[in-house]
């Protein structure tokens, strides 16, 4: 099991932390981890309600001490609130907040593109303990974690990220995978022919046929943009399936007897080199030189 260190600087944490910024910074740091958890599930952000077990496991911490000095936390794993979520762990078995967080801490310290809404949440975090905020995050255990320092010019380094960019107009072909009709989380995932996996809403229009494209190959238009090497987001303009390639009789699994192909192709017996020639063929300088440049000049 890790432990995990969070120490916080700045106006609102001088010998200790004001109550109103304690609890500010913990609910935008709590969102930041929800929002990744649910970004590495290729999902998309939460538009307000009732956390699902997913998101409330992602973020299942205990404060177990807090010491001033600026302010220093101390948070232990625990397991999911949700039974649906909370299963047995074999010894040694990470929680899903651990993960999660140590995914995270990995993506800051090397400042990689994340989504908007987690740099968001971390910015506004930060800005708990004042203007000149920050805070560092350690993870101590059997897989350590070096504290990890979240100032405001690392948050502006990660906000120029070119995932955070403005959507731009995309066309994606790929196998629609994943179709969800309930709002407010409607939306189809389609991995595209390069591997990236893209999360789309859709207008309630589109709702009929979207339903009968699960599973086919289709080609999507609309406004959106990369987020990582493996995921995108985008709002669907237009979608439509693509046609299949048929495989016809002459590609099979199994194996055909000779004698059913010979029948087929009216071929009684060998046939000799002369069925290689072509018998309109001239043996003349143009057809050499077409001979030279299709295999070469002969030695």
């Amino acid at each position: 099991m890790s432990r995990v260190v969070l120490d916080l600087h700045g106006a609102r944490a001088q010998r200790g932390v004001e109550i109103d910024a304690l609890e500010t910074f913990f609910e935008h740091f709590r969102t930041a981890l929800r929002e990744y958890a649910r970004a590495r599930a290729g999902q998309i952000a939460h538009k307000g309600g009732r956390p699902t077990g997913r998101d409330q496991a992602a973020t299942a911490f205990r404060l177990v001490d807090f010491r001033t000095g600026s302010g220093i936390a101390t948070l232990d794993p625990i397991t999911a609130p949700d039974d649906d979520v909370s299963v047995p762990m074999a010894p040694g078995e990470e929680t899903l907040s651990e993960t999660s967080l140590r995914a995270l801490l990995d993506d800051v310290q090397a400042e990689r593109d994340m989504p908007a809404p987690v740099v968001s949440a971390l910015s506004n975090a930060r800005k708990a303990m004042g203007e000149d905020g920050n805070f560092g995050v350690e993870m101590l255990g059997d897989r350590p974690v070096p504290k990890v320092v979240i100032d405001a010019a690392r948050i502006g380094r990660l906000q120029r990220s070119p995932s955070l960019a403005e959507p731009t107009q995309q066309i994606i072909s790929g196998r629609l995978h994943m179709v969800e009709t309930d709002l407010p989380n409607r939306r189809v995932a389609v991995r595209a022919q390069d591997g990236v996996d893209w999360t789309c809403t859709y207008p309630d229009e589109l709702r009929p046929l979207v339903g009968k494209l699960v599973e086919q190959l289709v080609r999507i238009t609309g406004s959106g943009r990369v987020m990582s090497s493996a995921s995108g987001r985008l709002e669907i303009s237009t979608i439509e399936p693509i046609v299949e390639s048929v495989q016809e009789a002459l590609f099979t699994a199994e194996t055909v007897p000779l004698e059913e192909l010979r029948a087929e192709q009216g071929i009684a017996g060998p046939q000799g080199l002369d069925a290689f020639i072509d018998p309109e063929w001239s043996d003349d300088e143009e057809s050499r030189r077409f001979l030279e440049a299709t295999l070469g000049a002969a030695e």
